[in-house]
Formats: structure tokens, C-alpha cells, sequence
């Protein structure tokens, strides 16, 4: 990945937007027989994070192999306390991973697990690039200076350096997954017969193949975007339906932007 991009207003990311959208639409034209993926967008509240997973923090590169044996630990004390137990491996169809074929039922466990805090390799995105700036401006209470939104577009192709897959959003997981229009994105890169867990900004632009983008903009936009995020009705209420949300939305319209 490259150097952020440093923009002064929301509206300068706004013209950014335009340019994404075409550059992805020439893309398309140009590689109709091939699968480009649409552009996804990420958005952090603090310019300083770096696209990361949870697992990344804790341990990197690890093994396909070892995180499979411990989701079928997990698996089994998340029965025994919840009643949830998941069919692992028994799922078709099968995401294509390279070496390592990722089974639909497995996906869908790492996403539960994802969501509910365990350490995971996915990193959540959404097609919406205002939900991302929702991420990315929401916390009404935080004093960093400048929030950053990610995007990335890119061909999906799983080799010996780091790649990053998006698994798709077909899935049975979290109902925020839907109200978010999330996807998920796994990196990964081969580790001799094995495959192995990468970090998301190793990745390199293959000729224009898989561009990842981090851009830096001030949070001193934040009433401004939550206005203009509020009056298209999204909110911590609309993306996440709990009664704690519900709270955080009266408090921006009724406090913050009223």
C-alpha cells in the first residue's frame, strides 16, 4: 500500500469518490472476462490504525492449517455454552484460496466468531462508502485529529506473495452484516506447501490489479458529515438495531448536530 492520502474536506473525498467509481467502471471494460472485484470502503477513527486484522495483533502468519484446528476447538466449547454447533468443512461450495480451499460453512463460523470478538483473519469492509464514513466519524467523543476511510478494488488471485480475497457476502452470520452491506476480505501468501495468514498492507499494485488506498482526511468534518449521513438515515440505530445504538443516535440529533 502506498502513502495516505492526505485530502481538507469531506467534499475533496467526495470528488475522489467520482474518480473511484470511474476507474472501476474502465476496469470492468477492460477485463470483462476476468473478476474485478467492485470498490470496498473501510473507515477507521483514528488516521493512525492500520488495516489490520484482530488475529494480525496478536499473532502474525499464521498457518491456515493451526487456525482450522483451533476453529474446530472453538467450535466445540461455543456448542456446549450456546447450543450454536457449526458444520465445519461439510458446507459446498468451496472458496478458491489457492492451496487452500476454504469451505462455505467454515467462512461462515469466522464470521460469527469475527463478530462476536474472537481473533479472525477478516477484515469487515462495506460496498457503502458513507457507512464507512460513518465508521470513520461516528464516535462523537473522540479527539483524534484526522479519521482515514480505505478503499480497495482489485482481481482475485491467490499466489506465493501476499493477496487479498473477498469472500463474499452470501453468507448466513450477524444481522448487522446485512444492514452494513459488509463484505469480507482475508489476506494470504504461500508459506511452502502451506498457506498462511499476510498482512492486508503488504499488498502490492500489480499494474493497477489490486489498488488499496488509505485516505487521511480532517475530523474537524465530522458535524458536517453526520448531518449529511443522518439526513440519508445512517446512523448507529439503522446499522446496528440495539437499544445502546438507539441511545447514540438520539444523543447526535438531539446534542450534537441538532
Amino acid at each position: 500500500m502506498e502513502e495516505p492520502i492526505p485530502l481538507n474536506t469531506w467534499e475533496d473525498f467526495e470528488g475522489e469518490l467520482i474518480a473511484i467509481d470511474k476507474r472501476f467502471k474502465e476496469r470492468q471494460r477492460q477485463n470483462r472476462r476476468s473478476n474485478v472485484e467492485c470498490p470496498l470502503y473501510r473507515g477507521v477513527g483514528d488516521s493512525e490504525y492500520h488495516l489490520e486484522s484482530t488475529l494480525d495483533r496478536i499473532k502474525r502468519e499464521m498457518q491456515f492449517s493451526d487456525y482450522q484446528t483451533i476453529l474446530e476447538i472453538v467450535n466445540e466449547h461455543v456448542s456446549t455454552c450456546t447450543g450454536r454447533k457449526s458444520d465445519l468443512g461439510k458446507k459446498e461450495p468451496k472458496i478458491n484460496l489457492g492451496k487452500f480451499k476454504l469451505p462455505l460453512s467454515t467462512y461462515e463460523f469466522m464470521a460469527y466468531l469475527r463478530h462476536n470478538g474472537f481473533p479472525s483473519p477478516l477484515i469487515d469492509w462495506t460496498k457503502s462508502p458513507y457507512i464507512a464514513a460513518f465508521f470513520a466519524f461516528g464516535d462523537i467523543y473522540s479527539k483524534k485529529e484526522h479519521v482515514s476511510i480505505f478503499v480497495y478494488t482489485g482481481k482475485c488471485f491467490c499466489g506465493q506473495n501476499p493477496c487479498i480475497r473477498i469472500l463474499g457476502h452470501t453468507i448466513a452470520t450477524d444481522p448487522k452484516h446485512y444492514l452494513q452491506q459488509s463484505e469480507y476480505s482475508i489476506c494470504v501468501k504461500g508459506q511452502g506447501e502451506e498457506m498462511c495468514f499476510a498482512n492486508h498492507e503488504d499488498v502490492k499494485d500489480d499494474e493497477g490489479e489490486n489498488i488499496l488506498i488509505k485516505y487521511k482526511i480532517p475530523a474537524s468534518e465530522r458535524q458536517k458529515v453526520l448531518i449529511k449521513l443522518d439526513s440519508m438515515n445512517i446512523t448507529a440505530y439503522s446499522l446496528f438495531g440495539s437499544e445502546p445504538s438507539l441511545m447514540e443516535t438520539l444523543a447526535l440529533r438531539e446534542i450534537v448536530i441538532k
